[in-house]
């Protein structure tokens, strides 16, 4: 799928915002789950960049009720 005008189907990792257009949840509240997940199962730092894994995430938003 093309999000922002850039391709994600073959992308691992995804930047805060694409994440945001991808999955329909806002950037803020991507923030925040990334910052209650102390176990980095679905984020990667990069420096001090965020990335989101992916398929990780995927899961993650899969298994849960309400975000």
């Amino acid at each position: 799928s093309k999000v922002g005008g850039i391709y994600l189907s073959g992308k691992l990792l995804l930047s805060i915002k694409e994440a945001s257009e991808l999955f329909g949840i806002g950037e803020h509240r991507l923030r925040e789950i990334v910052r209650d997940d102390y176990e980095c199962r679905y984020h990667l730092m990069i420096g001090r960049v965020i990335r989101i894994k992916r398929h990780a995430f995927e899961e993650f938003i899969n298994q849960v009720e309400q975000i």
